[in-house]
């Protein structure tokens, strides 16, 4: 068998079990294994092929990795949307930046953002961030 099938079957086979894990980075692979294919096809030698190969399967994987990092949804992070913004009552506080806040009908460790000014009187809060199971106020 030529080179230049085995660059594009080996491709193929990428693309196909890129289709079952939706990834992104078999398909930049597969790119870079085609133009490989292309390669041959035109009579390049094994070394340039080779070359070709691993050039181009590095830049498509890291630009890949790029794109997913700039478009991708923070995850770990999805519950935050609903939670910054909301009002929480203080139950009691601890020190002048620390307390306890009622939060959606539970108490919560809470503490004052860097930028908000203490104030023992003022009983609801708004939260501003969330920093592990800790609601940051302000």
């Amino acid at each position: 068998m030529e080179a230049h099938w085995l660059w594009w079957m080996f491709a193929v086979i990428l693309v196909v079990s890129e289709m079952l894990t939706g990834t992104l980075y078999l398909l930049a692979v597969a790119f870079g294994l085609a133009v490989a294919g292309l390669a041959a096809f035109l009579g390049a030698s094994w070394a340039v092929q080779v070359v070709l190969a691993a050039l181009l399967c590095s830049v498509s994987v890291a630009w890949t990795h790029r794109w997913k990092k700039q478009h991708a949804q923070p995850e770990e992070r999805s519950n935050l949307a609903n939670d910054i913004g909301q009002e929480v009552r203080v139950v009691s506080w601890k020190d002048d930046r620390n307390a306890r806040v009622s939060y959606r009908g539970a108490e919560w460790d809470a503490r004052l953002a860097d930028d908000a000014v203490a104030d023992r009187s003022r009983q609801t809060w708004r939260t501003k961030d969330m920093v592990g199971s800790m609601l940051i106020i302000q």
